[in-house]
């Protein structure tokens, strides 16, 4: 009794010291949005086929995250609950998880990862021994510390660990937080969410979400849980802003979305939904938002409406590109170079140029690009 109300006390000391802003959204269908508006393309990178197993495109289309640290990505793999190695050039160097990674005979299937700024460590969870692994940037294992309860998201801000999980009740999902270094102990609830519990959650039922609902990020971290309409920014065990959208009558006629992939910098908010194929781009110095169905990027040639949120990156945003449609654009520049360039229409085609030369097969891993929110 006095631990659950200890963790009520937490929750409203939380509430209590945020500051909440009501956002309607704008729903543009006239003059299409131009993406140079708001983010500003900083690299390509072409990822190798990982050289321990033969994969084709249609087994690495979910990419859940991507994490940056000394001029590594790591990149997890949502599909095949592993996390992926690569040197910044995107060069496959290492993985873990999926079917054949083993610890102590158990396999191990990565639910999801996040970046320790602090210790330069990534922590990982993984679904069938119900655990969080801490590794080192070589993906060594360096501890595991055992988890009472089974989470779907982690995410890491300072000292604290967040994890979206489904309520001990059963009756919804809730956002916790733990001491990082104390993950044995109980966390503290920051925010529940009663409804329809947020998936599977017996270990090893792991499962792939439309996206992910926890992004830290450079001030803070961000999280939404299912049916809520809300987007929390939370900042040492703490929620100090809360975002409360409106998404009016637009179809489907729905009370509640689910809102998934948030990506932040100062100024903007940008993030998907199940509503729509688009993104949702909130202004946070105006606390309007507005989702454009005719987005134009007016920077390079290829876009994905599903973003991923990027971790150890400043205002990172990414999303990637299969490498078919790549090669079609490749080809159709070598093909039509000089007519591009006598009518000085090769500014779309500058990302594509370093590799020109490349051979980019279709079951090639993805393309991805990476942006910063201005």
């Amino acid at each position: 009794m006095k631990h659950n109300i200890f963790l009520y006390t937490a929750l409203l000391a939380c509430l209590s010291c945020s500051t909440k802003q009501k956002v309607t959204v704008e729903y543009k269908d006239y003059r299409p949005l131009n993406m140079s508006s708001f983010i500003t393309l900083q690299k390509n990178i072409l990822l190798d086929t990982p050289t321990e197993e033969k994969r084709t495109i249609e087994d690495f289309l979910h990419i859940g995250r991507l994490l940056f640290a000394q001029d590594k990505l790591y990149v997890m793999d949502d599909r095949g609950n592993k996390i992926l190695m690569f040197d910044d050039e995107g060069k496959f160097l290492k993985s873990i998880g999926g079917a054949a990674g083993e610890v102590s005979g158990n396999r191990l299937k990565i639910q999801d990862a996040a970046l320790d700024a602090q210790s330069q460590k990534l922590y990982a969870y993984c679904s069938t021994t119900c655990q969080i692994m801490v590794f080192d940037l070589d993906l060594n294992v360096e501890k595991t510390i055992p988890m009472v309860t089974p989470f779907l998201e982690i995410g890491l801000d300072g000292n604290c660990l967040y994890a979206i999980r489904t309520s001990l009740k059963r009756d919804g999902c809730e956002l916790v937080v733990f001491d990082k270094n104390r993950l044995e102990d109980a966390p503290s609830v920051l925010w529940k969410q009663t409804g329809i519990p947020y998936g599977k959650q017996t270990p090893g039922e792991t499962f792939i979400l439309p996206g992910k609902s926890l992004s830290p990020s450079e001030d803070g971290t961000y999280a939404s849980l299912p049916q809520s309409n809300r987007i929390c920014q939370i900042r040492n065990g703490k929620i100090t802003a809360t975002y409360n959208l409106d998404f009016g009558g637009q179809a489907p006629q729905s009370a509640s979305y689910n809102i998934y992939n948030i990506c932040a910098s100062d100024s903007f908010l940008i993030f998907n939904t199940d509503s729509s194929k688009s993104w949702f781009i909130l202004n946070r110095k105006t606390g309007k938002c507005i989702v454009d169905e005719n987005l134009r990027n007016d920077v390079c040639l290829g876009q994905n409406s599903r973003l991923i949120p990027v971790q150890g990156k400043d205002n990172g945003l990414a999303y990637d590109m299969p490498a078919v449609a790549v090669s079609q654009t490749l080809q159709h520049l070598k093909k039509h170079k000089e007519e591009f360039e006598q009518f000085g229409q090769m500014k779309l085609y500058r990302p594509y140029l370093p590799f020109l030369e490349k051979d980019i097969a279709p079951q090639d891993n993805p393309m991805l690009y990476l942006w910063e929110i201005r």
